[in-house]
């Protein structure tokens, strides 16, 4: 999260520093309009390549590979891991979403914290952790 921040702890951005890893080949990252005709919007966020957001917002987070955010939603400070699908009107807040977990349409995760400790790990500051291929 720190490489949101406006002066970033490492600049990925160096011409002189290069980043040896492996990077699946999936179609570029886009926003869309959703069923609503909403527009979907990301600010101050990264986005991997083959993420969709379709009529949802998102902002100050990171998005794996294949993520899909729906229409309407809502995802803020958060960190969603590959293949994460959000179903629409859902809301994020303050959360790290493991692989291949479907959040519901309507679903609110990081705004009720009794609720959250009772299905997720909470992490001491608030941060709501859900488990790799978790099923609601």
């Amino acid at each position: 999260m720190a490489l949101l921040e406006p002066v970033a702890p490492i600049d990925l951005y160096q011409e002189d520093w290069f980043i040896h890893t492996y990077q699946g080949q999936y179609p570029p990252a886009r926003t869309v309009p959703g069923r609503t005709g909403a527009e979907g919007v990301f600010i101050n966020s990264m986005l991997a390549a083959g993420t969709v957001i379709a009529g949802g917002g998102v902002n100050h987070s990171i998005l794996f590979p294949q993520v899909q955010v729906g229409d309407g939603v809502i995802v803020e400070h958060s960190i969603l891991f590959n293949g994460v699908k959000v179903g629409a009107g859902a809301q994020l807040r303050r959360c790290i979403i493991d692989k291949d977990v479907t959040v519901p349409a309507g679903e609110q995760i990081g705004f009720d914290k009794k609720r959250d400790v009772d299905r997720f790990t909470v992490s001491p500051g608030g941060v709501v952790v859900i488990p790799k291929g978790y099923r609601f």
